[in-house]
């Protein structure tokens, strides 16, 4: 479901803003259309979603999740996307990781929560999203 909403938004963005995106994207993918080699943690990742702005030459990546209960993989996954966003801050093109998750949750997992906001740069949850922060992000390019 959060993947559809994605989707949706990314669809209505890039009616707004000069963007464009690939679900369900590849590193390969992303070097074969946008010319941008993407450091990755496992040969076959997939992001959600991948944004390029052109006039910036900028790419953004995208995973989302929701989670509904607690427990260990709460902390598993955030400490996954602490080390991804690390390994694309060392892309010489500049490469912005955005992580979009919600949930109840996360209700009982604050503490890895707390310890992803202070890595990564952009973490939304769906009221950020319906509130354009994911578009305004795009627009200033970050």
């Amino acid at each position: 479901i959060m993947e559809d909403l994605l989707a949706s938004c990314l669809n209505k963005l890039a009616k707004n803003i000069n963007l464009e995106f690939k679900l369900q994207a590849t590193a390969t993918a992303i070097l074969n259309e946008w010319k941008i080699n993407v450091p990755t943690d496992k040969a076959a990742r997939s992001f959600d979603a991948a944004i390029y702005l052109k006039e910036e030459n900028k790419l953004f990546l995208i995973e989302t999740n929701f989670y509904s209960g607690g427990g260990s993989k709460l902390k598993s996954v955030a400490g996954e996307f602490i080390t991804l966003n690390n390994l694309i801050k060392t892309s010489p093109t500049p490469i912005e990781f955005i992580w979009i998750t919600d949930g109840e949750g996360w209700q009982t997992a604050k503490a890895p929560l707390q310890e992803a906001f202070a890595e990564i740069n952009s973490i939304f949850n769906l009221n950020m999203i319906k509130n354009n922060y994911l578009e305004e992000l795009l627009r200033v390019g970050y």
